[in-house]
C-alpha cells in the first residue's frame, strides 16, 4: 500500500478541519446569536491557502466589524501554528467583556491590526491583562486564546463548541 505524501496528508487534514468547523457552526443556535445582537450576520466559514505559506480555516460568528459596537467570535486554524479562538470587540463591547475574557485565559492583542495573526501568534504580541492600557478608541480590539488540538474529530469539535458556547452564553447575559 502506498503511503500518503505530505500533500495528500495536508489535503486530508484540511478536509477534516473543514468538517470540524462545519459541525461547530451547526451547534450554534441562531436564537442565541440574536439574543446577543439582532443585526448579526450569519456564521461564515472560509479558508485560504497562504498565510505565510500555510493554509488556514476560519469560522466567524456574529461578524459585526463596526469599530465602536463591533463584535466577532472567530475560530482560526492555521496549519503548523495552531488553533485559536479570537474575539474582536469594538470599544463599547470591549468594556463589557474584558473581565470575562481575562478570567477565561484570553490574551489581549497589542498588534497594530486586529488581523495581524503573525504578530499575535508568531511574535507573541499579546499581553495577559484585565484592563490593558493600549485600548484604542475607534478600532476593533482583539483577544486571543489557543485551543489545544487533541483527540479525534468529535472531541475537537466538542472542545471548540464548548468554548464558543461559554462565550455566547456570557454575551447573551450582558
Amino acid at each position: 500500500m502506498e503511503r500518503p505524501t505530505g500533500i495528500k496528508k495536508l489535503h486530508r487534514l484540511k478536509l477534516q478541519f473543514w468538517d470540524i468547523f462545519s459541525q461547530v457552526a451547526e451547534t450554534i443556535a441562531e436564537g442565541d446569536l440574536r439574543a446577543i445582537c439582532l443585526k448579526h450576520k450569519s456564521k461564515k466559514l472560509s479558508r485560504g491557502n497562504d498565510l505565510l505559506g500555510m493554509p488556514y480555516h476560519v469560522l466567524d460568528i456574529i461578524r459585526i466589524s463596526d469599530p465602536e459596537t463591533g463584535l466577532n467570535i472567530r475560530v482560526l486554524n492555521w496549519f503548523g501554528h495552531g488553533l485559536f479562538l479570537i474575539i474582536l470587540a469594538g470599544e463599547k463591547n470591549y468594556q463589557k467583556i474584558s473581565s470575562f475574557l481575562y478570567e477565561n485565559n484570553f490574551y489581549f492583542g497589542i498588534t497594530e491590526s486586529p488581523w495581524d495573526y503573525p504578530g499575535l501568534i508568531l511574535e507573541n504580541q499579546k499581553i495577559k491583562s484585565q484592563y490593558p492600557e493600549m485600548i484604542e478608541a475607534g478600532t476593533l480590539n482583539v483577544w486571543i486564546k489557543e485551543i489545544e488540538v487533541e483527540g479525534n474529530n468529535h472531541e475537537i469539535t466538542t472542545k471548540i463548541a464548548k468554548e464558543i458556547d461559554l462565550i455566547v452564553n456570557y454575551l447573551s447575559t450582558i
